[in-house]
This record gives C-alpha cells, sequence and structure tokens, in this order.
C-alpha cells in the first residue's frame, strides 16, 4: 500500500469513489495537513497517480460529483459477493453440522461407519484380527506358528473378494480414529453432495477408495520418513476418500467459484500441513500414502470434471 497524496477530506472521499468505478481500491487516512490518499495495489499506483493529477486541475469536474452514485452501487456489489462467498466457503474451523443437513450417501456411510465400528467392539472386544474386520481389510491377515502377522496378499481379490478394495475406508482403529474422520466426512463430502451431482460424488468416493487402498497396499511406507515407519500391518479408516473430497473441493472452488465448494484459506492450510505432520507417524502408524493417492485422486478428478463441464473454455 502506498501514498500518493494529501487532498482536502471532501475532496479525499470524492476521488476515492471515483477511483473505486476504476477498479482502484484505496484508504483515506485524515491528518493536520489534509488526508492522506493510499492505493492498495502496486500495480495501480501509475495510474492513481495520473488521476490523481487530473483530479486536482478540476476536482468539481462532473465525472468526479457523480461518481459517489456508482461507487455506491460497486460497494453494494463487493459486499453482496462477499456474504455470497461466506455462505458458500466450507470452514472446517465451524461446529458441526446436523445429520439433518446430509445427503442420503453421506448420512448412509456415516451410519456403516459406526455401526461397523460399534458391532466389534462390543461383540469382539475391538480385536483388529477379528472375523468382521478380518473379511473386510484389503487382504485376509493371519498370525503364524512363530507368532508373526502375515497376510495372504492379492489372493483374497483374485479369488473373488473384490469388496476388500473398498472395504478399509469403513474400518476404523479407535474412538479418536472414527470421531475425526466422520467430522471431517460430514463437512466434506456433506457439502460436495449437497452442491454436485450425486452420481459424481458416488463415483468420486468409489474411485479414491480403491486407488488409496491399492496404493496403501503395494506402497506403504513411500510417503512415511524411514525413521517412523511401522510393521506391516492391516490399513483401515476414510482418511484417502476425505483427502480426495478435499483436494476435488479445493480445485473446484479455486477454478469455479460456480461450484460452491471455495475452502476457507485457513482449512487448505490445515489439512496440506496434517499430510506433512502424519509422515512420522506421531499419533501411530498411519495410511500416509493413502492421504497423498487420495489427494491427488481428487485434485485430477475435480480437473476432469470441470473440464467436462466446460470451465476451461
Amino acid at each position: 500500500m502506498r501514498q500518493i497524496g494529501l487532498l482536502p477530506e471532501e475532496q479525499a472521499l470524492r476521488f476515492a469513489d471515483y477511483l473505486l468505478t476504476l477498479g482502484i481500491t484505496s484508504r483515506i487516512v485524515g491528518g493536520p495537513n489534509g488526508c492522506a490518499v493510499w492505493i492498495h495495489r502496486e500495480d495501480q499506483l501509475d495510474q492513481a497517480r495520473d488521476e490523481l493529477r487530473q483530479f486536482q486541475e478540476n476536482p468539481n469536474a462532473p465525472r468526479y460529483l457523480d461518481a459517489r452514485r456508482e461507487a455506491e452501487a460497486v460497494r453494494r456489489r463487493r459486499d453482496k459477493e462477499e456474504r455470497d462467498y461466506q455462505r458458500r466457503t466450507v470452514d472446517l474451523r465451524n461446529r458441526l453440522q446436523g445429520a439433518s443437513s446430509l445427503g442420503p450417501v453421506t448420512r448412509g456411510l456415516v451410519t456403516l461407519c459406526v455401526a461397523l465400528f460399534l458391532f466389534n467392539w462390543f461383540v469382539y472386544r475391538g480385536s483388529f484380527l477379528s472375523p468382521l474386520s478380518n473379511a473386510l481389510y484389503f487382504t485376509e491377515w493371519y498370525v503364524t506358528e512363530d507368532r508373526q502377522l502375515a497376510n495372504r496378499g492379492l489372493d483374497p481379490i483374485a479369488g473373488g473378494q473384490i469388496w476388500r478394495l473398498v472395504t478399509p475406508t469403513l474400518l476404523h482403529g479407535n474412538l479418536l480414529h472414527l470421531f475425526f474422520n466422520m467430522y471431517m466426512l460430514v463437512l466434506l463430502g456433506g457439502a460436495v453432495e449437497r452442491r454436485r451431482r450425486r452420481g459424481e460424488y458416488v463415483i468420486l468416493l468409489l474411485v479414491a477408495a480403491v486407488l488409496s487402498d491399492v496404493a496403501q497396499f503395494f506402497l506403504p511406507d513411500l510417503f512415511t520418513v524411514p525413521s517412523a515407519r511401522g510393521p506391516d500391518a492391516p490399513f483401515v479408516g476414510m482418511s484417502g476418500v476425505l483427502y480426495a473430497l478435499f483436494g476435488y473441493a479445493w480445485m473446484r472452488g479455486k477454478y469455479d467459484p460456480a461450484s460452491g465448494l471455495q475452502l476457507h484459506p485457513q482449512t487448505v492450510v490445515l489439512l496440506l500441513a496434517w499430510l506433512v505432520i502424519c509422515a512420522f507417524n506421531l499419533l501411530g502408524p498411519i495410511a500416509n500414502t493413502a492421504h497423498v493417492a487420495g489427494l491427488l485422486v481428487g485434485v485430477g478428478f475435480a480437473f476432469a470434471s470441470m473440464a467436462r463441464d466446460g470451465v476451461f473454455r
């Protein structure tokens, strides 16, 4: 922000109104010797200085006297755009929305995840090798004779158990894991389901689940620092899908504001920072590859859908 000159108060306000009609935003600061005119953007300084010289030659010219009405219209339009932006913005700092505002797909996913967690907890005491969990993991796990944990690789899927490509996303390791993921699913998934085509939402969920699970199975340590890598074990959780929803909403909001999916800048920073923090596994083993794969799926899906919708024409 740079100061370009001093004017009497009435003239300064009139000049600021005129600048606004030209798309130049300014700030008027009063002082003992008059009002200082400050210009917000550096790339508009030369134009603003030229306009100031012309204004000082004839501050009562009709174009300056008539500028107030047009400036007020500009301000009202900008206020409306800001209110619309705030209404469309998905801000994760807000409280959890009521379940009644959720679409049927998001509500069904939340219900299913919670039901599976509670069933496994009360029937099998939360055992990670319970019959229920082992039937839904990406692969089947077992304990060898020397008490080592091992799995059957792709044999179960090759044998027809294709649901395993998706179902690991429905399981959660503990109550905190479940709560955090369901909270994010309500916020991100709920917003995408409300504001985009439901079929597109379902396809995104399925593609993200499959690709993030496959990536995590084949490249489990790709995005985990070597010193934080844990033993080979089952991976569970909705996080890969959630990062896909994040990537999708982030790109659609950035390049297609009419989608109504703008994310608050602090939300973007928070989720990207969490992606980096998770690489150190400070909270225990985390499926970091699934996170990154999900994010890439969401970004790619967003660009593909925007290309289809003609956003870049």
